[in-house]
């Protein structure tokens, strides 16, 4: 009586499911000649098929589970194949992407990289599967509060290295679907605002410090890390590496020592470390007191440390500076970087306050011209 009772409920036509068929067929029992619907058994929702015919039915419903079977049939049986040319295939996570990454990564970059894998934005991607991972958990990394550009770009590397080994076999996420890269709002440091700097610097160590950077347009870390070994004074020429580039083999850089940079060279020690307190603190600590000295300076938020390097690059590009001579002293990568190898370097780079002297020149002429033709008119 209660099967009964039971059946008059639901009563699904008898059907026998192959490889756990996710519908089945069903028709209430009080309706001989109704509609047949597809039963799903996971959540026991119904979809109507259509059709009032059995044959017609039969042949939906077997249409509808085979394109629920066959995505997981092709997942698994790529499996297979894949685990007996790589037997780790199935297993690996984001974590291990992101030790081999780690290992060749060293100084600040790979603090950093560091900092990015602790982060709780990405903490539950670290340990999913690869071969499981769905657009869904990159874009809930995206969307956690404390994402921000730096989690863009770091995640990036991370999917792009799995990409390159052939850990996964097609993008997490498309390429426009990536959320693009905005950087805030930076800009160079002009004449007036680095002299305004130095006043309200009594540390003689970091007045230097900012003056090197002013004339040799160096990172932070770079120009830190600079030893008395780095000068040749024989062929008055400054010798620095680019750290971050460093595990690449590029980012060497070649100067001419200019009157305007010989003077600050000339006040820093004879050998070992330029600046030995500023070269042993960390990134972050150089930045704040760039920090604490620009607000006391009143100068805009815009300006950073980094300030300096974009500064160097306008200025350059103001006094008709080549390019690639440019690019060569700022150690960005190019066909004048590779070839430049630390003291074999065969691109070396004129001082900017050579380039600086010729555009002066060329005004002061210029105007005397004038002057001499608007004398010959009068």
């Amino acid at each position: 009586m209660g099967n009964s009772g039971h059946a008059a409920l639901h009563n699904p036509e008898e059907t026998t499911p192959t490889m756990q068929a996710r519908y089945r067929l069903y028709r209430r029992s009080n309706r001989s000649h109704g509609t047949y619907y597809a039963q799903d058994s996971t959540t026991g929702a119904r979809e109507s098929l259509g059709t009032k015919n059995k044959a017609e039915a039969q042949k939906l419903l077997q249409a509808k589970n085979d394109a629920q079977i066959q995505p997981v049939l092709s997942r698994e049986l790529a499996k297979v194949y894949l685990h007996t040319q790589d037997p780790d295939f199935a297993t690996r996570t984001w974590l291990d992407v992101a030790r081999l990454i780690d290992t060749s990564y060293d100084g600040n970059t790979k603090t950093r990289f560091q900092k990015f894998l602790k982060s709780q934005p990405v903490r539950r991607l670290m340990s999913r599967r690869l071969i499981e991972t769905s657009a869904s958990d990159f874009l809930s990394v995206f969307s956690h509060p404390r994402a921000g550009v730096s989690t863009n770009v770091q995640l990036r590397i991370l999917h792009n290295r799995a990409l390159d080994l052939e850990w996964i076999l097609k993008p997490v996420l498309s390429r426009r679907a990536w959320p693009k890269i905005r950087y805030a709002s930076r800009h160079g440091i002009t004449r007036e605002q680095h002299e305004a700097v130095l006043r309200v610097t009594p540390n003689k160590e970091y007045r230097i410090y900012f003056e090197l950077l002013w004339h040799t347009g160096g990172s932070q870390t770079d120009i830190a890390s600079l030893t008395a070994e780095d000068i040749d004074w024989g062929t008055r020429r400054l010798y620095y590496e680019r750290q971050k580039l460093r595990s690449k083999g590029k980012g060497h850089a070649c100067l001419v020592i200019g009157k305007a940079l010989e003077a600050i060279l000339l006040q820093l020690p004879k050998e070992g470390p330029l600046f030995p307190h500023l070269g042993t603190l960390k990134e972050s600590k150089r930045s704040n007191y760039f920090w604490t000295k620009r607000v006391k300076a009143g100068l805009p938020d815009g300006i950073v440390l980094h300030s300096y390097r974009y500064a160097w690059a306008e200025r350059a590009q103001s006094a008709g500076m080549p390019e690639r001579e440019a690019m060569a002293h700022l150690g960005h990568g190019s066909k004048a970087v590779h070839r430049a190898y630390a003291r074999s370097a065969d691109r070396v780079t004129m001082p900017l306050e050579y380039y600086e002297e010729q555009v002066s020149k060329k005004l002061i002429d210029l105007s005397a011209e004038l002057a001499k033709k608007h004398h010959a008119v009068a």
